[in-house]
């Protein structure tokens, strides 16, 4: 053994890179223990059962005593023609007893009617016995015996139902060899971590007792529980299966905290990033608000600027609206010119138009004294162009004409200037707007300038804010520069977990080949003609072949899934028997077969199978709970027997 390990260490230190006082430490702090060794089977059979007590709350309460004594090897039954008539309870009780602890099928009422109980059992010859006493709590001793005739010896007492569970735990995990099954189970929280569950005795006991639960091959811990193949490596004593398991858990662990780890630090370089950038933000903000304050000198000059320039566009603006009173008295004058050509222009021609119409006229008399035109005067009129009436001048229409063409040269001309003033007045009313606009921002910028006189005090503390957060963008930035550590413990862990199973895997094959073949010899013999090959494999999924087309243990009805499971603990025992390694005694307890839809003709071939096996493995000491048949009948003689008719109870 001693050599072996210090192979398996030189191996792991060899593929982990490291020294191999490095590899003891890990094993040493993971509390992996090397187990290279195959354990030699162990035989166990029950030599009695007893327990008493007081029924309460049913039609046969009172005082009852069940005892079952002079067991030995064989096949025998515990029988009744009802259900519900304490078979099972029986199995529970034993299991109870070796186990230290109950299991959930051994109801609370069933418990509390036990006051006392005892199991004997031997042992490879040596007699042992577990007494317990419930009438105050759960007090009672281990004793061991050579033979018949010796005195008992105490291994060991106990006053508490844990203690009693220590007390068994530590006894059959000696015993057969055993070390608990250390699995990882993971947790339900967002950061996915988990935890090593070590799967002790009360776990591994189940390989003897096979109940109405039919999920798992072996035992009666759930699929995901993780335990099955290497509980079933560890009944066949393949080597390295209790390091292998340790080894795996811790790995998981070390790895868990490793991931977790580095999501903390992601999560803190995440976290340091953004607060980073808040002060950036925090920090961009303020020295803009500062530079958006200048200093009381600047304003000063910024006043003085403004000043000047408020005075000359005030000089400009007096200018512009003497400019502007002059364009409109301008306007104003060209307007009237404008309007009295009109008048001239429109006399005029109404002038003209009255003149042709008189002109026609060739009066006789003066129409204000009647006094008659002679004839001289109207050959002076036509002569000289003088009315023979008043004697004035008379114009022609060639004179009118003239005057008309006057008239509109004035009229255009005075439209001229009344348009180019018009114009002229609206320059300068925009002009004088804009220097108006002009004094308003000044003053604007003025008045804003003269409110932030004064600000030295909000300078001062913006730049003591800016100074804090430039503190603070300085130790948020900060890199200590310390690089993280690589701790070699993974890899460490990763070789051992792969040279361990390397060690495991090479026998454990060998071994399932072998279970495979024995395996199916037996469900053949059980009445389950129509399978034609079944493989158990390393991860132990039950692979088979029935009727020519391929299925697995999960998908069978549940009366095969009974008989596979006898089948598969008898050829683990036969081979271990064979090998002369293994670690299942012998001991099986099989509770209500019948009840698993097996028909009356494969109940009778699994008795049958089971009688014939026990030819082939004389040890064995197989238990069945059922219902009264003619298969049981048959193949269980009345001295193996507890039975219990005309619908009465077991005990």
């Amino acid at each position: 053994m001693a050599k072996e390990s210090m192979e398996w260490l030189d191996a792991i230190a060899s593929r982990a890179k490291v020294d191999i006082n490095r590899v003891e430490s890990v094993l040493t702090a993971r509390h992996i223990v090397p187990t290279p060794v195959l354990p030699a089977p162990r035989r166990m059979k029950l030599l009695s059962i007893s327990f008493g007590g007081e029924k309460q709350g049913v039609e046969d309460d009172g005082p009852y005593t069940f005892e079952w004594k002079n067991l030995s090897e064989g096949l025998w039954g515990m029988m009744s023609d009802r259900n519900l008539r304490g078979k099972s309870s029986v199995i529970e009780i034993v299991r109870w007893l070796m186990r230290g602890s109950p299991s959930s099928n051994l109801q609370d009422d069933v418990k509390a009617w036990i006051h006392n109980a005892s199991l004997r059992f031997d042992l490879d010859g040596f007699e042992y016995e577990v007494r317990v006493d419930c009438s105050n709590g759960s007090a009672g001793v281990l004793t061991r015996k050579s033979s018949p005739t010796e005195n008992a010896t105490v291994l060991a007492s106990f006053s508490s139902e844990k203690q009693f569970e220590m007390v068994m735990s530590d006894f059959f995990l000696r015993t057969f060899s055993m070390e608990g099954l250390a699995t990882w189970r993971e947790s339900d929280t967002e950061e996915k971590t988990g935890h090593a569950v070590i799967h002790g005795w009360p776990a591994l006991s189940g390989a003897m007792f096979i109940g109405t639960n039919y999920d798992v091959v072996l035992g009666d811990l759930p699929a995901t529980s993780g335990t099955q193949a290497r509980l079933i490596q560890m009944y066949l004593g393949v080597p390295w299966i209790s390091t292998l398991a340790t080894a795996l858990a811790a790995q998981k662990l070390v790895t868990s905290s490793n991931e977790l780890e580095a999501r903390r630090r992601s999560q803190g370089a995440q976290a340091k990033q953004a607060r980073v950038k808040e002060i950036e933000l925090s920090l961009a903000e303020k020295r803009e608000a500062l530079k958006m304050k200048p200093s009381d000198e600047v304003i000063q000059n910024e006043l003085s600027q403004l000043s000047g320039k408020y005075s000359e566009t005030k000089r400009r603006e007096k200018a512009m609206q003497e400019r502007l009173d002059r364009e409109i008295l301008a306007e104003q004058q060209s307007n009237a010119a404008y309007l009295q050509d009109r008048r001239d222009i429109q006399a005029h021609k109404d002038s003209t138009a009255a003149g042709s119409i008189f002109r026609l006229l060739d009066p006789t008399c003066c129409p204000r004294c009647d006094h008659e035109i002679d004839q001289i005067k109207k050959k002076k009129e036509a002569i000289n162009h003088s009315c023979s009436v008043c004697g004035e001048s008379i114009s022609s229409s060639e004179d009118a004409d003239i005057l008309l063409k006057e008239l509109e040269a004035r009229i255009k001309a005075s439209k001229s200037a009344f348009d180019k003033a018009s114009k002229d007045r609206k320059l300068a009313e925009e002009s004088l707007d804009i220097l108006q606009t002009e004094l308003e921002s000044i003053q604007t910028k003025t008045q804003a300038l003269t409110e932030q006189l004064g600000s030295f005090e909000s300078r001062r503390l913006l730049s003591n804010e800016i100074a804090i957060l430039e503190g603070r963008l300085e130790e948020a930035s900060f890199d200590s520069g310390t690089d993280v550590v690589v701790d070699d413990e993974a890899v460490v862990l990763k070789a051992i977990v792969t040279e361990t199973d390397l060690r495991s895997k090479a026998v454990r094959d060998e071994y399932l080949e072998e279970v495979s073949t024995s395996l199916l010899r037996f469900a053949k013999s059980f009445g389950m003609h129509s399978l034609s090959k079944a493989q158990l494999r390393g991860n132990a999924n039950l692979m088979l072949v029935k009727g020519g087309a391929d299925t697995s243990f999960s998908k069978v009805t549940k009366g095969e899934r009974l008989r596979l499971k006898v089948a598969t603990v008898l050829a683990m025992i036969e081979v271990g028997e064979r090998r002369g390694v293994g670690r299942h005694p012998g001991l099986i307890m099989i509770d209500s077969p019948a009840a698993q839809e097996v028909a009356p003709e494969d109940l009778r071939e699994l008795f049958s199978g089971l009688m014939s096996i026990r030819g082939e493995i004389p040890h064995l000491q197989i238990f069945v709970a059922g219902m009264t048949s003619k298969a049981m009948c048959d193949h269980i003689p009345p001295s193996n027997r507890k039975e219990a008719l005309n619908g009465g109870y077991l005990w």
